[in-house]
């Protein structure tokens, strides 16, 4: 559908959202609306509605820093309290599938992959995998999101493994893993001690993909995890307008933005790549001003990040829209090097069209 306030021109609006990205830049009190929403569907699903703001307790897991009372779940489903103590709903278990990607594999980052750019793709005439972690919970609510699968696992609590039953499903072939879902961000602990174990004995590249959402408590612990590992952070960086990114998302940015920022700053004497920025290009949300705005933010951490500008396909709570359009996506690759980034790459383009919208 076209945004009703944009007769002048075809400016998308998703009728999840009713109105166009423009009108909620311009008009923030729209955002508390987009918020009812997201409560409203997340509760028709059995989720928690929103991060709850009135217990007592602080839960300091993530970055959303649910304040929960006795017996309340938190937003990801995966924390609550329990005699005054945040504790884990499912001690020393975390809420996760995984499945092998041989290698190359779909990545968000494969063009700067260490593994795919920088050894043979074979170890003793067997051919190298990606151990793909895939949990079940997440401490954001994207409209748009592509692997909604995970809400289904944070209602029933299952399928569940220790860290320590997950790195026993590794071998000698795996020569990466991916922690992604959902969100990692709000499985620090479980993916962690996962990571140190697959490299007790050799070395296992780890990687995250993320909405970066992450709390201080374990950021550092995360970065230090990768970095010493060879791998990458894949940050989802999703929208810079606060309001864009909250109607999107149903939670805030500010700390996504500021962990960006942090992690720039340690990668910048890097050896390979150890931070790379995605933005899906959502046709009437995150349209040019967006990428402008985003990826002149990259610029002022480090020019050289490199950045995926990934094509959007119709999917959960957004079906109405398009996919994006090849002229977006080409449009986009420029704005973001005349913003100054030096490595700019446009991924999914199998699944750009030639749909016709506003985007600006």
């Amino acid at each position: 559908m076209f945004c009703a306030a944009h007769p002048d021109r075809e400016a998308l609006a998703a009728s999840v959202l009713g109105r166009c990205g423009a009108c909620y830049r311009e008009d923030s009190t729209l955002v508390n609306t987009a918020v009812d929403t997201h409560a409203s569907l997340r509760a028709r699903a059995g989720l928690i509605p929103r991060p709850p703001t009135d217990g007592q307790y602080v839960c300091p897991e993530c970055g959303n820093h649910c304040r929960l009372s006795e017996g309340e779940i938190g937003f990801c489903g995966s924390f609550t309290v329990r005699d005054g103590r945040v504790v884990e709903r499912y001690p020393d278990e975390a809420i996760v599938s995984w499945y092998f990607d041989p290698l190359p594999t779909n990545c968000v980052a494969d063009w700067v992959c260490p593994v795919t750019t920088k050894s043979g793709l074979s170890r003793d005439g067997r051919r190298l995998k990606n151990l793909a972690v895939f949990y079940g919970s997440c401490n954001s609510d994207c409209l748009f999101c592509q692997n909604e699968s995970y809400k289904e696992m944070m209602v029933t609590g299952r399928p569940r493994m220790t860290a320590a039953g997950l790195a026993a499903v590794s071998d000698t072939a795996t020569a990466c893993v991916c922690f992604f879902g959902g969100d990692p961000a709000c499985n620090a602990a479980h993916s962690l001690e996962t990571a140190r174990l697959l490299n007790e004995e050799r070395l296992v590249r780890v990687c995250y993909e993320t909405n970066g959402n992450i709390s201080f408590k374990w950021l550092d612990r995360i970065a230090d995890m990768v970095e010493s590992t060879g791998g990458t952070i894949k940050f989802d960086l999703k929208a810079f307008s606060p309001q864009i990114y909250t109607a999107l998302t149903g939670v805030r940015n500010d700390l996504v933005l500021k962990n960006f920022r942090t992690l720039a700053g340690r990668g910048r004497n890097r050896d390979g790549e150890f931070l790379v920025a995605s933005i899906l290009l959502v046709p009437g949300y995150v349209g040019l001003h967006e990428v402008r705005q985003l990826c002149q933010f990259i610029a002022s951490c480090d020019p050289t990040i490199p950045t995926a500008l990934l094509g959007f396909t119709p999917h959960h709570h957004m079906t109405d829209l398009p996919r994006t359009s090849r002229r977006h996506a080409r449009r986009a690759a420029e704005v973001a090097r005349e913003a100054g980034l030096t490595n700019v790459r446009v991924g999914n383009v199998g699944l750009l069209s030639d749909a016709e919208y506003d985007i600006e």
